[in-house]
């Protein structure tokens, strides 16, 4: 009977360990479902910026030289840009060094070459402004104008509703005047039209002068300005 007993106490301490061992397995399982139960959603973040406009804006002018009177000349402006902007314009206003025009004389501040009436451009690049053709010049055509030709190798900022279908002088191209330094008129834009390569377009001037103009040099500046936005 007491070697019963002791077998029988035995045996109960043997099962509290199977039970302890069981309820140890069984919780560590449970933990690692409960984990995998309720793992958080995963969480997307957005990364934004916005890149400023930049830009490199030059111009080149190649310039009248000598000019007879009764034969006109023309000469060049040519700008460049380069931006990573898709959207931009172009504006262009005179600042005369001498005299009350465009050009004056550098011997006689009171005497200037007659300008062209000063450029108003359409209210968009699909209507026209008042440049005209070389026919319709004021004064006869003795005077200082400019147009937009068409670019040559990029893509160009000129609106043929306002410059002309063609550079043709004398039929298609269409011509004004320089505006004044009070303000400041968009001669050309660019919509949409991104480009990593440099835009080039050149600005053409038309001067002719009467027999009685004052002979010697004249001068002025012309201001060019570059802006994103069309």
């Amino acid at each position: 009977m007491k070697h019963l007993i002791k077998f029988f106490e035995t045996g109960k301490e043997g099962l509290q360990l199977w039970a302890a061992s069981t309820l140890i397995a069984i919780l560590a399982f449970g933990g690692t479902f409960a984990f995998s139960a309720y793992a958080t959603n995963p969480e997307t973040e957005t990364l934004t910026v916005t890149i400023d406009p930049a830009v490199t804006f030059l111009a080149t002018t190649v310039s009248f030289g000598n000019l007879t009177p009764g034969t006109y000349k023309t000469a060049t402006t040519t700008t460049n840009v380069v931006t990573n902007a898709s959207a931009w314009n172009v504006t262009m206003y005179g600042n005369a060094v001498t005299g009350s025009t465009t050009l004056g004389s550098l011997a006689n501040p009171t005497v200037g070459i007659t300008d062209q009436t000063q450029w108003v451009p359409g209210a968009a690049t699909t209507s026209a402004g008042n440049a005209v053709a070389t026919a319709s010049l004021d004064s006869t055509g003795d005077v200082l104008a400019f147009r937009v030709k068409t670019a040559t190798g990029t893509y160009s900022f000129r609106s043929t509703s306002w410059w002309g279908t063609d550079d043709t002088i004398g039929t298609n191209a269409k011509w004004a005047g320089v505006a004044s330094t009070t303000v400041q008129r968009k001669i050309g834009s660019v919509s949409n039209s991104y480009s990593a390569a440099a835009v080039s377009n050149d600005v053409q001037y038309y001067l002719d002068v009467p027999s009685s103009q004052l002979s010697g040099d004249y001068s002025g500046n012309i201001v060019f300005t570059w802006a994103s936005g069309a």
